[in-house]
């Protein structure tokens, strides 16, 4: 279901491809006065969950988010980004360099024409920009941290994100969906031909049978390339199907546990399927292939052989475009202090989506390098608990919590 709010909203390209592809933002006018004063205000961009191959900008927006930062005079921007495949982490990254752009050199003029004569037009203040996202929108606002510099972003929000940490293996998934071969046969342009069987992110569902039959036994991609998409919603099967109403139809929501299975998230992130990226990195640092283990096991590789394989990379260990990946693709080789934003992570302790050791380590890298940082470790909680009826009830103070780290960081004039 589309996000809604009573709001003025305008929607706006803010990037068109060479393909001709037109990539869009929503924005949606503060509720309050501007706590900067004039038609300038603070602005949030915010970037959708959808495993970096679904969803869309008016989808997944968290409510008590959305809430609280308009409530406080803020601009609500949520974009959409280019989706794997065929896109890769280089034309996300891509994409959100030039929505930065598009938003700060210099910032447009925003006109809402259902608004009332305070929100009929308004303008971003480019130096009061906070970013963040979930799952893997947290990873695009990792990217914003490594690649808006100028002005760089006054503070990050990362809700249960991904790429924290990309040595790791997660060895189970709690989450008993079951991929049909047959939607696949319909799309087989979601496939693409170099699946290894091998990933640092390595989630293997404990079930009696495989997610999917052996990717030899699925049909061949589609001669002609996978479209290139910038949205894509989430839709689900409906009560008669036998696998129950939220059985996931769009093919792209099920290609996200097929990357899981398949052990190639990394491959999808850089491109780099043959040679397999992940084979390269999971093999240098000595993590065992999954055996299906218990679903609270994270195996993550020591800290020697972490560096060990930095180090390697640096010199030129599996070609260039390693070294090139690190630095550009994964923040946890890109932590500078002075240059990385203030940044608050929200995670579920009983994560089995994108455990929640991942952003403990980045939270561990910032306070190595002295950035201002907080985390919110939320006990008893899954993948997405905060869209969950009552939430508030349970977590409203930590989500104010949250919100206040990110007020404080971008309008620090105004709170002093």
């Amino acid at each position: 279901m589309s996000f809604t709010s009573p709001l003025p909203k305008t929607t706006l390209v803010y990037k068109t491809t060479k393909e001709g592809l037109d990539i869009h933002i929503d924005v949606w006018a503060p509720k309050s006065a501007s706590p900067i004063g004039g038609d300038k205000r603070p602005a949030f961009v915010f970037f959708h969950g959808g495993g970096l191959a679904v969803g869309a900008r008016d989808v997944w927006i968290p409510e008590w988010l959305f809430t609280r930062l308009t409530n406080k005079g803020y601009l609500f921007i949520s974009a959409d980004y280019r989706l794997i495949p065929p896109c890769t982490g280089y034309d996300i990254r891509d994409d959100v360099k030039d929505l930065w752009a598009y938003i700060t050199n210099p910032s447009p003029k925003l006109s809402f024409p259902e608004g009332d004569e305070t929100t009929k037009e308004l303008q971003i203040d480019a130096d009061a920009i906070a970013v963040g996202g979930s799952s893997a929108g947290g990873y695009c606002a990792y990217l914003a941290a490594m690649h808006c510099k100028s002005p760089k972003p006054k503070a990050l929000v990362e809700i249960y994100g991904l790429g924290g940490q990309i040595f790791v293996r997660l060895s189970h998934l709690n989450l008993l969906i079951i991929l049909s071969a047959k939607s696949l046969n319909q799309h087989p342009e979601l496939v693409l031909p170099q699946p290894q069987n091998h990933c640092i992110r390595n989630p293997i569902p404990r079930m009696d049978r495989p997610l999917l039959p052996p990717i030899h036994r699925l049909p061949a991609p589609l001669p002609h390339p996978t479209p290139t998409l910038s949205h894509s919603h989430p839709t689900y099967a409906g009560p008669d199907h036998p696998l129950g109403p939220t059985y996931p139809s769009n093919p792209r929501m099920q290609l996200v546990w097929l990357y899981l299975q398949q052990a190639t998230l990394l491959d999808y992130i850089t491109g780099s399927h043959s040679p397999s990226f992940s084979a390269q990195m999971r093999a240098a640092v000595g993590l065992p292939a999954s055996a299906g283990t218990a679903a609270s096991e994270t195996v993550v590789a020591s800290p020697s052989a972490q560096d060990a394989v930095v180090k390697a990379v640096e010199s030129g260990f599996a070609g260039a475009d390693a070294k090139a990946h690190f630095r550009e693709l994964f923040p946890q080789f890109n932590v500078t202090k002075g240059e990385w934003p203030p940044t608050v992570f929200l995670h579920g302790k009983e994560d089995t989506g994108l455990p929640v050791a991942d952003s403990e380590h980045m939270f561990r890298l910032l306070k190595a390098k002295d950035v201002p940082r907080e985390m919110y470790r939320v006990e008893g909680e899954e993948h997405s608990f905060d869209y969950k009826e009552g939430v508030e009830d349970v977590w409203g103070p930590v989500f104010d919590a949250v919100v206040k780290f990110v007020d404080n960081h971008t309008l620090p004039e105004a709170k002093a």
